[in-house]
């Protein structure tokens, strides 16, 4: 059955207008942190940390709120949304896996949107089949390589937190209408395990392939270590 009310349409066109803001801001803040050596909660990773945040609170500011239910109820409701995520994390992780160093990309900002895709089903009130359709966020991202530009977690990590805040909105959405996988999530689960192991190393986080041996990466790294050498000499 397919559902006519799903993520975020109670709300007013003002505030839909603005959840990709929301969502992209608090995304971006969360892998901002992460490189600047802040508090971060590494869910399930440090580089994919923005993604569940961005997710759960931006639905909590959007939505929660506008809804009649004490602080109490809401508290509890997000903290069976996080034991959801962290059902799926499990999962991955023992299956396939959940680091950029053996998986590639996929494995960590395609895990945790996966996993911020079911919390997200959770809260709206969708079913456990639906929940388990948060491997279309998953599949959105097979083959996603890991090439940290100067092995640094900030370009291109950063930014694909973003991605994955709106990959999992998205499979969020697909899940609460009634569109199901033609591609079951265990063998999503298990094409991940075998595109990660096919990867070749300098696509797994070494920082020797993809994006980290463009002109444009060797003009940052040669950027950042005239700074290095600048501050060497005061």
């Amino acid at each position: 059955m397919i559902r006519e009310e799903y993520i975020f349409l109670d709300v007013d066109v003002a505030s839909k207008e603005q959840l990709l803001d929301f969502v992209s801001e608090k995304a971006l803040k969360m892998g901002e942190s992460n490189a600047c050596m802040k508090r971060i909660v590494a869910a399930p990773t440090a580089g994919s940390c923005g993604v569940i945040p961005a997710v759960l609170i931006s639905y909590e500011e959007v939505v929660a709120e506008s809804e009649e239910s004490g602080d109490d109820l809401a508290e509890d409701r997000m903290v069976q949304a996080l034991f959801t995520a962290a059902g799926i994390g499990k999962v991955i992780a023992e299956n396939a896996s959940i680091a950029g160093a053996s998986g590639g990309c996929q494995a960590e900002i395609g895990t945790a949107a996966a996993m911020a895709a079911g919390a997200l089903t959770f809260l709206q009130g969708g079913t456990t089949r639906q929940i388990m359709q948060a491997a279309f966020a998953l599949k959105n991202m097979l083959g996603l390589t890991c090439d940290p530009v100067g092995g640094l977690v900030e370009v291109p990590c950063i930014k694909r937190n973003v991605a994955g805040v709106v990959n999992a909105i998205s499979a969020a959405q697909l899940a609460m209408a009634g569109i199901v996988s033609a591609i079951s999530p265990d063998d999503t689960i298990d094409s991940m395990r075998r595109i990660g192991n096919e990867l070749p190393v300098c696509l797994k986080e070494t920082g020797m392939g993809g994006l980290a041996v463009t002109e444009s990466a060797k003009k940052i790294m040669k950027k950042m270590l005239n700074v290095t050498e600048m501050l060497k000499i005061d």
